[in-house]
């Protein structure tokens, strides 16, 4: 189990500091606001001391990592609501969290948000410089906050909704884990087949005599173009995945898309059950922040991730706005 090394503060204001033993930062936490110490920061130091040379590459590699990931956020929006709790200011709150960032790219984010904020920017404004790592939804809620006079309370509910969505985003990935697993493992076990096994029966098949059945004929065939034309083969499968993935750039695909895997077979249901999950938990958090009605059913679209259902949040504002109550529009979708 990896050790923390924390600096906290108590309710008298005494400034301690120790180490714990534990399997996350977040317990860490938990474990000190039992004690009524009040963290300031937290820095893990067992794997430098003692995992090894493994270890100390995986510290270089988290180092070098490049890509913000929700649980990077969902961490940072936790550690500034225990800063702010703390009475430690926001400006300072940043920078202390960006000092601690080992993401470079995040860090680098933190840094550019503390010198908006020290020149004069609020803090809303200053997050909505990047919307690829704080979205739409983020910054709205932030900016309802300031204009309450209720941050904290703000950062709270978008600590907890991201984590909820961060737990959501987990399920999915195990429960797609599995069908993933059997769907790659069969396309090797066939390729294989086609490759290597289909040869071995061909001068059977051909000793036989007389015409082999189509099904047959077509294994044989595929099995001679693969061996005597393997590299070709290759090369088209890269050319095909590319063509894919940069088809799936263009809006008529997507469409095709989303419309398809909201209406499949058995994934289907649950596709629709996990966006509209993601919609009306946005669009509550949105509303219970202070959030204008018309505004937060534009931004809860855009994170149903759903074209879809993003078309028919927009005629449900549209009819909103002509007086149409919400609940009658969605019933036509």
């Amino acid at each position: 189990m990896p050790k923390y090394k924390y600096v906290a503060r108590d309710n008298a204001g005494k400034v301690v500091s120790g180490e714990i033993a534990s399997s996350s930062q977040n317990e860490v936490i938990l474990k000190l606001q039992q004690q009524t110490l009040i963290p300031v920061t937290i820095t893990e130091i067992s794997r430098r001391k003692s995992g090894g040379l493994f270890a100390s590459l995986d510290d270089k590699i988290q180092t070098l990592s490049t890509s913000i990931k929700l649980k990077d956020l969902v961490f940072f929006t936790r550690q500034l609501v225990t800063f702010l709790d703390a009475g430690v200011t926001l400006a300072k709150s940043i920078k202390n969290l960006a000092d601690a960032q080992k993401n470079i790219s995040f860090k680098k984010v933190l840094n550019q948000v503390y010198n908006d904020i020290t020149g004069g920017s609020d803090f809303s404004e200053a997050l909505a410089k990047h919307p690829k790592v704080f979205d739409q939804m983020y910054v709205n809620i932030i900016r309802a906050g300031e204009l309450s006079g209720n941050l904290d309370k703000a950062l709270g509910s978008l600590a907890i909704y991201k984590e909820k969505a961060e737990k959501m985003r987990q399920s999915i990935k195990s429960a797609m884990m599995y069908p993933k697993f059997v769907a790659i493992f069969t396309a090797v076990i066939v390729f294989v087949i086609i490759w290597k096994i289909i040869p071995v029966f061909e001068g059977l098949f051909s000793s036989m005599g007389g015409e082999l059945p189509a099904p047959t004929q077509l294994l044989v065939d595929m099995s001679d173009i693969l061996e005597n034309y393997f590299m070709f083969v290759l090369g088209g499968l890269i050319v095909a995945v590319i063509a894919v993935k940069l088809a799936f750039k263009t809006k008529p695909v997507n469409d095709l898309w989303d419309k398809f895997t909201i209406n499949a077979p058995i994934f289907g249901v649950l596709v629709q059950q996990i966006t509209v999950a993601r919609i009306t938990s946005t669009f509550a958090l949105l509303l219970e922040s202070g959030t204008p009605m018309l505004q937060a059913m534009d931004i809860a679209g855009k994170v149903a991730d759903n074209n879809e259902y993003e078309t028919s949040i927009n005629k449900a504002i549209v009819d909103v706005k002509n007086g149409t109550e919400l609940s009658v529009s969605l019933k036509r979708t």
